[in-house]
């Protein structure tokens, strides 16, 4: 019976499970009722920031379309990389009526891919490990034709770095981060902003879990 190195395949998939959060013990979070989400900075940033907002939406916040605010920042010539200028941030609000926007970053953004591997009787074949393409393929027995084979799929990985920012004031409210790893990019983006939302309910009065 071969045996492949499923444990070291299984290690990948173990991440930060929770993020690590600040918030500002001054800042009023009663106040904030309705809020919009920027699109992150990075490669993907704009899937976290609408995976941000529908977590949000899921717990109860009051959240503004996220095109709304860019067509507001092109329609007044502002650079979305300056929205944490206070004067830039203070106009937006008061145009799109809300009392926070959340801006983020994408740290890291590596997707999923999967790898054939191949055996000889001495063992795992190290220069057998060939790419194939993405796709959440988990182990399932040798590669169609390839004798002495397994397909594997590395884990995608993201780190996101997340602040919900006063429009009044233009002061940090709440910052998290936090890296993990999951079957694709898409659900591993989601199981950071879920975690990020979570993090505000005991804060927030305006969410429930």
């Amino acid at each position: 019976m071969k045996r492949w190195p499923f444990l070291l395949f299984g290690a990948l998939l173990a991440g930060c499970a929770t993020p690590e959060v600040a918030f500002n013990s001054h800042a009023d979070f009663s106040r904030i009722h309705r809020v919009a989400t920027a699109t992150f900075g990075g490669s993907g940033g704009d899937v976290a920031a609408d995976l941000m907002t529908q977590d949000l939406l899921q717990h109860g916040a009051d959240v503004v379309e996220r095109q709304r605010l860019d067509a507001v920042l092109q329609e007044q010539n502002l650079a979305s990389e300056n929205i944490l200028d206070p004067t830039t941030i203070k106009k937006v609000g008061k145009i799109l009526g809300v009392d926070a926007i959340f801006v983020g970053t994408v740290g890291t953004n590596v997707p999923s891919q999967s790898y054939l591997v191949t055996q000889s009787r001495r063992g795992v074949n190290v220069n057998g490990v060939t790419p194939v393409g993405g796709g959440d393929l988990f182990p399932e027995g040798p590669a169609s034709g390839v004798p002495d084979s397994q397909v594997l799929t590395s884990a995608a990985q993201v780190s996101l770095i997340a602040r919900m920012v006063d429009v009044e004031t233009g002061s940090i409210m709440w910052s998290g981060r936090m890296s993990y790893e999951g079957l694709n990019t898409e659900t591993t983006m989601a199981g950071i902003t879920s975690s990020f939302v979570k993090s505000l309910v005991p804060l927030w009065p305006a969410l429930h879990e």
